[in-house]
């Protein structure tokens, strides 16, 4: 079992500073340069020259800028720019390799820019369910899936959020990556969302086969698990769940350890660029 490091309080401080001065400068250049077609040029010029082997990054579109990627073999066409997005996409990958037919839950699918890469992977006879409950965010996954005609239609979207019983929920819907039914800010726009456990919606659609859940909702992955051990002991995924978010003071992948732990699962936490930790759990965990 590789842990995340330990963090003392200075560390947190010093990565705070770090992270403060890093965005007030990006957000002082932003404002030097200049708007619309030609700002996006410059920004794809210095991506490009900074991209890892094998990424590449265009522009398309004529009425509205659409963003083109190229990682690995693949081409992906999306609404927004994925400069920052397509170097994290194999962190979720690190030990179960995608093979064409793979069934796939991505659960927390966002956008679903990472749904795009898994539905590449899986290829015509593969399967991707997309679990998001932001109405927001679906809108997105929906213009992203209309854009790429590269893709295999092998992308189900669900329109619920994950938990430990089947029941509803209040959700705070952001429209961005901190959509959340555990952190709720007073004020902010909640709604009521159907939530169900992993191994009753696997029931309820007569799911035989899951190779690999992705899973990054926003703090919700211990109550998603709870509600997923039927479905550990029957069909046997591997995991890669998104594990440094803080719940009651602590950072989920020591709950997550001590799941997997309880129920004899194969598990291994490990740490990308410092702050992305994900907690693996499965047959390919190595």
């Amino acid at each position: 079992m590789q842990k995340a490091p330990e963090k003392t309080g200075a560390f947190f401080i010093l990565r705070f500073n770090s992270a403060t001065v890093k965005k007030q400068l990006k957000k002082f250049l932003s404002k030097l340069m200049p708007k619309g077609a030609f700002k996006e040029k410059v920004k794809l010029f210095f991506y490009n020259l900074t991209a890892k082997k094998g990424t590449r990054f265009s522009l398309a579109g004529e009425d509205k800028i659409q963003y083109k990627t190229h990682y690995k073999g693949l081409d992906f066409t999306t609404i927004d720019a994925l400069y920052n997005i397509a170097p994290d996409f194999d962190f979720y990958t690190h030990f179960h390799q995608i093979k064409p037919g793979d069934v796939i839950m991505d659960a927390g699918a966002n956008n679903g820019y990472i749904t795009l890469y898994f539905s590449k992977l899986t290829g015509p006879v593969g399967k991707v369910y997309a679990f998001e409950p932001d109405a927001i965010n679906i809108k997105h996954i929906k213009e992203n899936i209309a854009l790429d005609r590269t893709l295999h239609n092998n992308i189900v979207i669900q329109d619920l959020l994950l938990w430990n019983e089947n029941t509803m929920v209040d959700f705070y819907e952001a429209g961005t990556v901190g959509s959340s039914a555990v952190w709720k800010p007073e004020g902010e726009k909640l709604v009521k969302k159907e939530a169900v456990t992993i191994d009753d919606w696997v029931k309820r659609n007569n799911i035989t086969r899951l190779d690999f859940i992705k899973m990054d909702i926003e703090g919700a992955e211990i109550e998603a698990m709870d509600g997923c051990v039927e479905t550990m002991k029957s069909l046997k995924p591997n995991f890669a769940i998104a594990s440094y978010h803080i719940v009651n003071g602590q950072p989920t992948y020591i709950k997550i350890e001590e799941f997997f732990k309880k129920h004899d699962y194969p598990y291994k936490t490990v740490t990308f660029k410092r702050n992305e930790i994900i907690t693996f759990a499965g047959s390919a965990i190595k």
